[in-house]
């Protein structure tokens, strides 16, 4: 759990809320991070380039936290990070992320920002069903993982409205396309695209002395144009980290395709150190595709064990597509060293039919400390 780094301040209240607060939290981690030689996406992340050397990885995130209440009981408030460049070799370079604000009250919340959109937030990824995490982010750089359905595919500004009843939890969300042009022509191209929206539900309960979760979700998105400050181009679109991998940037989903996502997740604490999580999602495209990808599948498995200081986990992931498919799988592990520090490796394992990429295999590894605050 993370502590505040500085006592809370209270706001003095004043007409119009009750109070308000700021909290601060964070997390730092420090380590080695490698491998990723010829991975599309992954090399160039860890600042690894073509030669898959090893090199020192250190950043940190401090988040903000502001809430308050009105007189009325409503609820509201903002949240914000600021985060180190995610490369290792470049120090520096704070900047803001996961932007967003929110209002809440019997209604439900009403959230804007940098978020999850609605499939996201009430679906949970085979990652974080067991706790994976490695400080070179090798459970979700490698070619299985899905990532956001499909979250930022426009300005990454989602509008999410969540509501819980009893074990009940539904959300609902949009994300606009607001491209903006220098003329008609090209207000019309960018005009184009439709918004995107998602619905998703969840249900939670307990059989047997195993804690199930389970998530439903449905996700729509036209891709659209990217402007490039002088005009715009066909944008792409692929999920998840498959987009990465495609030799042929052409074969990407082009400008005017329509994506129907369909998603569902299964989540399992059997409380006595394993947890489990299965997902399935699939992508159907429709409209000038220009590509030779149809119709994607994606699935993914995990398995996590605990016992004492000492948590495992292992993950696997697949894309099957027309052309072959991309999977991947990752290994972790963690030991807690108790007052928010731990001790955490990571390995993962990537391979890419030549029908995809000709840079059909790859590797990651990290290991370091995390310390949360």
């Amino acid at each position: 759990m993370k502590k505040v780094l500085f006592a809370t301040t209270a706001l003095v209240a004043s007409a119009g809320f009750a109070a308000a607060d700021i909290t601060f939290s964070g997390n730092a981690e420090m380590g080695i991070v490698g491998g990723g030689k010829d991975a599309p996406g992954v090399s160039t992340y860890k600042g690894n380039g073509d030669d898959s050397t090893t090199e020192f990885n250190n950043d940190f995130t401090l988040t903000v936290v502001g809430s308050g209440q009105t007189d009325s009981g409503l609820s509201f408030g903002i949240s914000v990070d600021f985060s180190t460049d995610a490369e290792p070799d470049a120090n520096g370079n704070v900047s803001l992320d996961n932007e967003a604000v929110f209002i809440s009250g019997d209604f439900g919340t009403l959230t804007l920002g940098e978020i999850d959109g609605a499939v996201d937030k009430q679906l949970t990824e085979v990652n974080n069903a067991i706790g994976q995490y490695s400080i070179g982010d090798d459970e979700t750089v490698h070619a299985g993982f899905q990532g956001s359905y499909g979250d930022g595919a426009y300005d990454n500004q989602i509008l999410r409205y969540d509501y819980a009843f009893g074990d009940f939890g539904f959300s609902a969300s949009m994300e606009l396309n607001d491209d903006k042009a220098e003329d008609e022509d090209e207000d019309r191209l960018a005009s184009d695209a439709d918004n995107g929206y998602a619905l998703a539900i969840s249900y939670n309960t307990d059989m047997g002395g195993v804690g199930l979760g389970f998530g439903l979700g449905y996700q729509y998105l036209e891709v659209g144009y990217t402007y490039d400050g002088a005009l715009f181009k066909s944008g792409g679109w692929l999920p998840g980290n498959l987009g990465s991998f495609v030799d042929d940037k052409a074969d990407r989903w082009g400008a005017g395709t329509e994506v129907d996502i369909i998603a569902a997740t299964v989540s399992a604490d059997f409380n006595n150190g394993f947890t489990a999580g299965l997902e399935y999602s699939n992508y159907d495209p429709d409209g000038p595709t220009g590509t030779n990808y149809d119709d994607i599948d994606h699935y993914a498995v995990g398995l996590g064990y605990s016992v004492n200081a000492l948590s495992l986990g292992v993950s696997y992931g697949k894309f099957e597509t027309e052309l072959g498919d991309a999977d991947g799988y990752a290994l972790t592990a963690a030991y807690d060293l108790g007052g928010g520090a731990s001790i955490v490796a990571g390995y993962s394992d990537s391979d890419v039919d030549n029908g995809i990429s000709t840079k059909d295999d790859f590797e990651t590894y990290s290991l370091g400390v995390v310390m949360n605050f």
